[in-house]
């Protein structure tokens, strides 16, 4: 019985924060069998997923969801390990139900205004006007605002990106339609996913070749999904209200927690560990996430990612590049030192940048394609190269990132 409403000790999350995985699983199963509470069987359900131990890990979250149904985080855990286990079914069962917690506890009590980033609220405002037209929706269905007011905030909003600089300015939201602005009605496209999502191809023992081999842990696979499972994943992203955490630089994020999960998401991953095998056969997908970019404003920043393997592909048609041959992504050879943490090649862009001198790393230059993915070691640094995309809310660069990590258990 879990009763216990101990939390995780600050010396614990020290070993976490630094990526000491191991050793914090040990304390927290120590901490467990002496005073098991939520948050520290849910502590080490996530320390046993990051290290590749899938049974313990549904076994403590599955403790910690009976404990506490209300734990939206738990939630959410149990459907990452159970999408892992290709358990797909109950896992999007429980993103779902994990979605309506977070939901649940987002609304403001007192009904004032919000405060988002002007690019979030330019995005929400194409968005809504996208789906009624569309949809064939009289205008105003969504966002019940006069087509003059809709292009004026438009024009404003546009007007305040152009003029910002590396911090985009946040603006309060109130009112029936600036709250809806703000937090847009939740929508969530259904589709099933097609038979097949991957095109079927003959080279795969070429692209995990060039991954092995010259490429140095990095691979190019172009026409990687099917025409219906490209369209279907298009749609998804164009027609679903998940983009919901904004960055500094001025580009959006979706991810499992704010809606970014679909049967054909979870397909996608499973024909993908079938195909390649030799790379992906002993990993799980560990964690996912799309971002859709501002028109003229920076993508992602030099980084690595926390996996073994990482995915990229871009989504956005080719006519919208306005600059063919660019707009991809740039990545170095020289990967993240071990004893780096999770800020340390996440955030530290000056010292990354320093130490990939002293390393004497050498650049590449990937160019966008539509329906291009790249695969490579999560531990190299990378970044989003300088983008020039046309005007319009389909025109905005979108990418779909999937992490692998290897499974023991």
């Amino acid at each position: 019985m879990v009763r216990s409403l101990a939390s995780v000790p600050d010396g614990i999350k020290r070993s976490i924060a630094r990526g000491r995985y191991s050793e914090a699983a040990d304390a927290l199963r120590k901490l467990v069998r002496r005073e098991p509470s939520v948050a520290v069987l849910a502590a080490l359900a996530d320390m046993n997923f990051q290290l590749g131990n899938l049974t313990e890990a549904k076994e403590n979250t599955l403790r910690a969801v009976e404990a506490d149904p209300r734990e939206r985080s738990a939630r959410g855990l149990l459907g990452r390990v159970r999408t892992a286990l290709d358990e797909r079914d109950a896992a999007l069962a429980d993103f779902r139900a994990a979605l309506e917690l977070a939901r649940a506890r987002m609304a403001p009590a007192n009904g004032g205004p919000i405060a988002v980033p002007a690019h979030q609220a330019l995005h929400n405002l194409e968005q809504l006007i996208y789906l009624e037209q569309v949809d064939n929706l009289a205008p105003g269905t969504l966002l019940p605002v006069a087509a003059g007011l809709r292009e004026v905030a438009q024009r404003k909003l546009n007007q305040m990106l152009d003029e910002a600089g590396s911090e985009i300015p946040t603006i309060p939201l109130g009112g029936q339609y600036g709250r809806m602005l703000a937090d847009p009605p939740l929508v969530m496209h259904d589709e099933s996913p097609p038979a097949l999502c991957l095109n079927r191809r003959d080279d795969w023992s070429a692209v995990v070749q060039a991954f092995t081999g010259e490429g140095k842990g990095i691979a190019c696979v172009d026409h990687l999904l099917t025409p219906e499972a490209l369209a279907q994943l298009q749609r998804f992203c164009l027609r679903s209200t998940i983009w919901r955490r904004p960055y500094p630089p001025g580009y959006i994020g979706a991810n499992p927690e704010s809606g970014f999960f679909s049967p054909l998401l979870l397909q996608i991953a499973v024909e993908l560990r079938q195909a390649m095998p030799e790379l992906l056969g002993e990993h799980h997908l560990n964690y996912w996430w799309s971002f859709v970019c501002q028109h003229q404003r920076p993508g992602v920043d030099i980084h690595a990612d926390q996996s073994d393997l990482s995915l990229n592909l871009w989504i956005t048609p080719d006519s919208a590049n306005l600059q063919p041959g660019g707009g991809g992504l740039d990545v170095w050879d020289v990967a993240a030192p071990a004893d780096w943490t999770f800020d340390d090649y996440n955030r530290g862009e000056k010292d990354i940048r320093a130490f990939l001198q002293q390393e004497g790393a050498r650049q590449t230059s990937f160019a966008y394609a539509e329906n291009r993915a790249l695969v490579f070691r999560g531990s190299i640094f990378h970044q989003t190269a300088a983008t020039r995309f046309a005007d319009g809310f389909e025109n905005r660069r979108r990418n779909v990132t999937m992490l692998f990590r290897r499974t023991h258990s």
